[in-house]
């Protein structure tokens, strides 16, 4: 049971570019009831989720490298600086300003959204300095936006890749297929960092049974390995539709949390 549930989490996450790390730990408090080892779990199937689905998201050239540098590393870099405030910040309150833009956010996915002038003239004359083809609007506009998700998601605890997707989509007017492909690769380069930034702590605190841990990551491996093979036989306009309410329903799981 444990094996299929988190084959069936790496399978649905992977086909949005996200980790997973939402369902994975609550699966995992659910079989050992020990919270070190649940989280390193977790920690450990996202790198997998995430590194297996941007694999194959690159065999199927569904990457766009320039935003995995402009999105990404804004991203990353601002989850690292907020663990040295974290604690000046009430976590109750940014997760239900987070719970509310990702709601917010899975709307403008499923209806069309007005872009403000201003930052259309702002991105011609981006395009002017360092040309960005392909792209309704430049993508060092959303760079600042990528910043304060990193930041506030560092303080939270939230996977900040679940909101990389509907800036790409919904900002950049970049393809679904191409945003979650994209959103993979940030995610798995986020797990990589912070791993390597506790990976001494993790090792140190408890262990975990080598059979369990080898089949729990295979399933995960499996999974998050044919999700992309799946979404890309999905049209993009049912796609960007079913992402839009995915994140909304996660957003209202986040409010739950708060609350209960």
């Amino acid at each position: 049971m444990l094996f299929l549930s988190v084959f069936l989490i790496a399978l649905i996450f992977s086909m949005f570019g996200l980790g997973g790390g939402l369902f994975y730990m609550p699966v995992f408090m659910l079989f050992f009831d020990d919270p070190q080892k649940a989280a390193f779990l977790s920690f450990s199937c996202i790198l997998v989720t995430a590194g297996s689905s941007a694999f194959k998201y690159y065999k199927l050239r569904n990457i766009d490298w320039r935003l995995v540098f402009f999105l990404g590393i804004p991203l990353i870099v601002m989850v690292f600086v907020s663990g040295f405030v974290g604690d000046f910040f009430n976590k109750r309150w940014i997760m239900c300003i987070l719970s509310g833009t990702l709601i917010l956010a899975g709307f403008s996915l499923m209806m069309p959204v007005r872009i403000l002038d201003f930052l259309s003239r702002i991105s011609r004359f981006l395009h002017k300095i360092l040309p960005c083809k392909n792209f309704s609007f430049h993508p060092l506009i959303a760079s600042p936006l990528a910043a304060c998700v990193g930041f506030f998601c560092g303080i939270s605890g939230v996977a900040g890749g679940v909101f990389e997707v509907p800036m790409m989509v919904g900002f950049l007017r970049v393809s679904p297929h191409l945003a979650i492909g994209t959103s993979s690769v940030i995610v798995f380069l986020s797990g990589v960092f912070g791993v390597m930034s506790r990976f001494s702590f993790l090792t140190r605190e408890f262990n975990v049974e080598p059979i369990t841990l080898v089949g729990i990551l295979i399933a995960v491996f499996a999974g998050a390995y044919t999700g992309p093979s799946l979404v890309v036989r999905i049209n993009k306009r049912i796609l960007k539709k079913v992402f839009g309410a995915f994140i909304v329903l996660i957003g209202l799981y986040y409010i739950f949390r708060v609350i209960f």
